[in-house]
């Protein structure tokens, strides 16, 4: 019986992320369209990703929480594309209610672990297979087929991507388990099992995370094996070389070219994205016909066990014994989880901090009728909606919120506060990222580097700007009138004609303001948060005179930071004045005249923090003097209008809110807010928000 004689399979996908829809729902498909199968149920914790998948690929149904659809009888097979963790957990239940499994690499995050899936598929009479699609390559077969029983007597494998840097997905420990695993476990099919010899290198001198591998084996009838993985290559390369005497057998991307007595053959065989519809094929027909499939979990654990092996750089006899049971698995598979929100970014960091927590969506939380006592902690990301009143009801254990970003006003934190949650945010992340571009801007204002800037693209020079078109005729005939006025006695007159005019002239003292570092200038910080306080920390370092006005910063903290606290006078006599204060009503248009015009000519003036702190006309009339500089990231309305006469003034250099928005900082916002829910989850002492706190947040 083949897998034409399925009678319409039943199909639950958990994960719907870009390789899942790449590469697997296109093969479901099409077994769908077959017959084979019926596509009941997309689950993905990203609700609109599994409402996308169900629509693009015909599914009658999608949630965001698989561990109640494994317990609907309508299931027979269940695949999993996620974490290796994911594929565990979830695995190991699936097998336990009855379903057979699919899950991608890796299997899971150890052999051990893996093992106890095999032993759970064999209990329960399922079939639970890996998605190692080299083993259903059509170049292996063929090399199969050319090399009978006789075998190879030499072999390599090489696996390189150019992966610098990117740390390893799919919640695997090295990149060698993420991605590399695919060309050992090639190699280890071909060559009949796992060798008896290995000498193995991981990791480059200094570096963290292994990402280069090397190996060299033997097995036990002598035969010789290597095995290259560089995932910090400047390009991707897999390819396989299998030698018998006088003959040469090699596989790459495109072909297969098969060398002999110095005769070439070669064949037209794509192995990009090769074999993946078999392995699924495969699958299916080991459901129907009882079998143990070439790519069981059985079959590929050893390769995952030879991968660990290589990842500590073992030398020595491999001897696969099969490992002591595992620790049993959290009962229920639901005992503690977390809650998620727009969590796509926090993923690999809980994968990798939290490994041992279901996740639950937020939809499935607020669509469920009951109580969720087995949720303790919550990670919101980036456009997150706030938890309702009717949310927190159901989760009477929640201990912990944790935010990835900076403002929490949108979370009512007050609110669960009092219920004595502690909420925690990226503060670190966000505070070290904008300090950095606040840095960058002191400095190139400092040196009159936007004005340069603006001289240069007119076909100018230098760093002094001039006025042109009729404003500069005037300049030019108020020169020439100055001597003449001076010897009529009316100099006097001219100038009051001049300080009349100089809203809309504009004052030319800026233009005269020569280039200076920043080390010889004073640098005032209007609030004392975490971000100013990363800020000052770079600015002593630089040997910068750090002056601070905070009306909530103690004063023995400001010193102990190598900064000076001052009065708002003084604050606003520096040559630099950078704006560090949270928008509440207390705060909004705190900067007004008074405060504007106490800014000495040439001063700088920078705002990261909120647009709304500074009051508009106030800011416009002080900036049309023409005497000060401003950088500006932040507007009371944003975008920024397009005729907003900002955009049109000369001592002005704009941006689009982009001091805290790069990618980089998202990162280490999610690694952050992962790292203070984990610490909290294990009994450590985490600092969160306090009222007294919020109370000058935005």
């Amino acid at each position: 019986m083949s897998a034409s004689a399925i009678t319409r399979l039943r199909v639950l996908v958990v994960g719907a992320g870009p390789a899942a829809v790449s590469m697997h729902l296109p093969v479901l498909a099409a077994l769908r369209d077959g017959g084979k199968i019926v596509l009941v149920l997309i689950c993905d914790l990203d609700h609109a990703r599994a409402a996308d998948a169900q629509a693009r690929f015909g599914f009658l149904e999608n949630s965001g929480d698989a561990t109640a659809a494994l317990d609907r009888h309508d299931i027979d097979l269940v695949y999993i594309f996620g974490s290796a963790h994911l594929h565990y957990s979830l695995g190991l239940a699936a097998l336990q209610r009855g379903k057979h499994l699919f899950v991608e690499k890796p299997i899971a995050p150890s052999f051990t672990q893996a093992c106890e899936l095999a032993d759970a598929a064999r209990q329960h009479g399922r079939v639970a297979v890996g998605g190692h699609n080299r083993r259903f390559y059509r170049a292996f077969e063929l090399l199969r087929e050319r090399s009978g029983a006789l075998g190879w007597r030499c072999a390599e494998a090489v696996f390189h991507k150019p992966e610098s840097a990117t740390p390893a997905p799919f919640g695997a420990r090295t990149w060698l388990g993420a991605n590399g695993i695919h060309a050992l476990d090639a190699l280890v099919f071909m060559m009949g099992g796992l060798p008896d010899q290995l000498y193995a290198v991981a990791g480059e001198p200094g570096g963290v995370q292994p990402s280069c591998f090397s190996a060299i084996m033997r097995w036990r009838d002598g035969s010789q094996g290597v095995f290259l993985c560089n995932n910090n290559a400047g390009a991707r390369r897999e390819e396989y070389v299998f030698h018998r005497i006088g003959e040469t057998y090699r596989i790459t991307d495109t072909e297969v070219r098969l060398e002999k007595a110095g005769k070439t053959e070669l064949h037209a065989v794509s192995s990009l994205g090769d074999g993946i519809a078999a392995e699924h094929q495969a699958f299916l027909d080991a459901v129907v016909l009882k079998s143990l499939p070439p790519h069981s979990i059985a079959a590929i654990a050893p390769s995952l066990f030879l991968a660990e092996l290589v990842e500590n750089g073992f030398n020595g006899s491999v001897l696969l014994a099969p490992p002591a049971a595992a620790a049993t698995h959290a009962s229920a598979l639901g005992e503690r989880s977390i809650l998620i929100s727009q969590a796509a970014p926090l993923l690999p960091s809980i994968a990798r901090m939290l490994p041992n927590y279901r996740l639950v969506a937020l939809e499935e939380v607020d669509n469920s009728p009951c109580e969720r006592p087995d949720i303790v902690a919550a990670m919101l990301g980036k456009g997150s909606i706030a938890l309702t009143a009717s949310t927190l009801a159901k989760l009477p254990r929640l201990s912990i919120v944790g935010v990835m970003g900076l403002s929490l006003a949108r979370h009512s934190p007050a609110a669960l506060l009092s219920r004595g949650v502690t909420v925690v945010n990226a503060s670190s992340a966000y505070a070290d990222s904008v300090a950095e571009f606040t840095l960058a801007l002191a400095i190139l204002a400092r040196r009159r580097a936007f004005t340069s800037h603006e001289l240069m693209r007119t076909g100018g020079w230098g760093t002094a700007a001039r006025p042109r078109g009729l404003k500069a005729e005037l300049f030019r005939v108020a020169r020439r009138l100055r001597p003449m006025a001076r010897a009529a006695g009316l100099e006097q007159r001219l100038l009051r004609w001049r300080r009349v005019a100089q809203p809309w002239m504009g004052s030319m003292a800026l233009h005269r303001a020569e280039p200076g570092d920043l080390s010889a200038a004073s640098v005032a910080l209007i609030g004392w948060g975490s971000i100013s306080q990363r800020l000052a920390h770079r600015l002593v370092e630089m040997n910068v005179r750090v002056r601070v006005w905070s009306e909530h910063g103690s004063a023995h903290e400001i010193r102990a930071a190598g900064a000076t606290p001052v009065s708002l006078c003084e604050a606003l006599a520096c040559d630099i004045v950078s704006l560090h204060r949270g928008l509440t009503p207390q705060t909004r248009h705190c900067i007004g005249t008074p405060e504007l015009s106490q800014l000495r000519p040439g001063a700088i003036l920078i705002n990261v923090a909120r647009g709304a702190l500074v009051e508009p006309a106030a800011l416009l009339a002080r900036l049309r003097l023409g005497d000060v500089f401003a950088c500006l990231d932040t507007y009371e309305d944003e975008p920024l209008p397009t005729e907003d006469r900002l955009r049109r003034l000369h001592n002005v250099f704009l941006t689009s809110h982009i001091a805290g928005g790069s990618q980089d900082m998202h990162t280490a916002a999610a690694e952050e807010v992962a790292g203070k829910v984990a610490l909290h989850l294990r009994g450590g002492n985490v600092a969160g928000a306090s009222l007294a706190r919020l109370s000058t947040m935005t």
